[in-house]
């Protein structure tokens, strides 16, 4: 998996992606802007569970969650 990848829904899952704000949007002052840098590409799945709990997981710690399992 990339940076840019957390896991695959396989073939069903294809042409289907969210997006995630590291910087959330809220935390933007006025006039703020979003850098590319700033966001990273999920599955719906991932992104739900990012944002599960109140306190949001980074998608490095999904990533690693994840990759216990297998």
């Amino acid at each position: 998996m990339n940076e840019t990848e957390i896991a695959s829904c396989g073939p069903h899952g294809e042409g289907f992606i969210e997006v995630h704000h590291l910087q959330p949007l809220h935390t933007l002052v006025d006039g703020g802007k979003t850098r590319l840098g700033d966001l990273v590409l999920v599955c719906s799945n991932c992104h739900r569970m990012i944002h599960r709990q109140k306190e949001w997981l980074i998608p490095t710690a999904l990533r690693q969650m994840l990759s216990q399992r297998e």
